[in-house]
């Protein structure tokens, strides 16, 4: 395609029957998230991926929609596909193609949140259809799907409890020939009645992300949205007052699992760790590092091999002008319950004890463990959870794929 596509379409007639009880009689994508209806983050995301107009494919109280957004919201020029009788997801995308200009568009859910960059998915759409997939683990609550190395859709499978797996991600690139293999029906699910049916001849085709996502449909995940975009985490004041506590393990270094990193041969440092450590040297006063460090306990390894990967660490850090100012690890064993190893705030205390104005209020703290959260809550701190490009629920106050992100964010 030579056009650059700036028109998508947004499903938004759900009727958010699991969420009555957390919204009320709201449709579900008016639902309130920090006194902002949930399309108005989707909008604000269209705006930064250069959409100029869009589609809403609306049904349920769809007056209630149309007297928030009006005609033109947020820049983004908007019409109305009306639905008289519901529709399903594909019968909504077959009417709202008849307000789209060009030759293709995007398809986004208005239940769904996914941060992927709309024009790496466009990069790729060679077919009638390629959807943006999301890479997850443990879940039960999704169907898989199967693709080919060359990005072809071979299966859609049902849902059962997977360890991991990749799922629809709910936004689409479509042509707008996607019609011709439409049922005749003006009723039917895009989801069954295409691409299910579609895929195995190559006119579905998918892209994999990493990048945040959440569904709200139901309470649980709705509830951690509104936590996840809460208050900009730039926006916390951080200054030259405040101390960064970093875990170690998933955070700075590829966690090695039912292992531990016991010899320098063992160690690899996550991608942006270096440049990132250096930009927070810049924003707080000192980072230390909280560790849990079983092996030692264990007898797996000593603590002069701690000392000499953290020594490592310490090298690399300082030739991209980073500093890490202490190395607390806990080398207990978890069935010893001391309150030194996370969850317990033995390590925090003692950086306060040998850092006497560390104030525990203008202290973050980036883990990726529940472990971790437990610990900078339990001491008034500031929290964020590290996904790692996983879909994972937390009571952290924030949560970012890695530290880049946080850094970039911060930035």
């Amino acid at each position: 395609m030579d056009n650059k596509i700036t028109e998508a379409i947004i499903l938004a007639g759900g009727l958010g029957t699991r969420l009555r009880d957390a919204i009320g009689e709201f449709p579900k994508p008016l639902a309130p998230v920090n006194n902002k209806p949930f399309l108005h983050y989707l909008f604000a995301y269209l705006c930064t991926q250069g959409i100029e107009k869009v589609v809403l494919s609306v049904g349920y109280k769809w007056e209630m929609i149309e007297a928030d957004f009006g005609s033109q919201y947020l820049g983004i020029q908007i019409k109305y596909a009306k639905e008289k009788e519901r529709l399903g997801t594909g019968g909504g995308i077959q009417l709202a193609l008849e307000k789209i200009k060009g030759d293709a568009c995007f398809v986004i859910n208005g239940d769904t949140f996914f941060d992927i960059d709309l024009r790496s998915l466009e990069a790729v759409h060679q077919s009638e259809c390629t959807l943006a997939a999301k890479a997850i683990t443990n879940f039960d609550r999704y169907g898989t799907i199967d693709i080919k190395e060359d990005g072809t859709v071979t299966a859609f499978n049902e849902k059962e409890p997977k360890d991991k797996g990749v799922i629809n991600g709910g936004i689409y690139c479509i042509s707008k020939s996607i019609v011709q293999n439409f049922p005749d029906s003006p009723i039917f699910s895009f989801e069954k009645e295409y691409l299910e049916i579609q895929c195995g001849n190559g006119n579905v085709r998918a892209k994999i992300y990493e990048d945040y996502f959440m569904d709200i449909g139901i309470p649980s995940d709705y509830q951690q949205f509104e936590k996840d975009v809460s208050i900009p985490l730039r926006e916390l004041g951080i200054d030259k007052s405040w101390t960064l506590f970093l875990d170690r393990d998933g955070v700075i270094n590829e966690r090695l699992i039912d292992d531990y990193v016991k010899q320098l041969n063992e160690l690899r440092i996550l991608d942006g760790v270096p440049e990132a450590i250096a930009q927070f040297n810049g924003l707080f006063k000192r980072i230390v590092v909280v560790t849990n460090q079983q092996g030692i306990g264990r007898g797996m390894m000593t603590e002069d091999d701690l000392a000499d990967i953290h020594g490592y660490l310490s090298n690399v850090f300082e030739g991209y002008g980073g500093k890490i100012e202490h190395y607390y690890f806990a080398p207990q064993l978890k069935a010893q319950n001391s309150n030194y190893r996370k969850p317990g705030t033995g390590m925090g205390l003692q950086a306060q004890k040998d850092y006497p104005d560390i104030d525990f209020k203008k202290c973050l703290l980036i883990g990726d463990s529940e472990s971790d959260i437990d610990f900078g809550m339990k001491l008034g701190m500031k929290t964020i959870m590290l996904t790692n490009g996983s879909n994972v629920l937390s009571k952290a106050d924030y949560i970012f794929k890695d530290l880049q992100t946080v850094a970039k964010e911060l930035k």
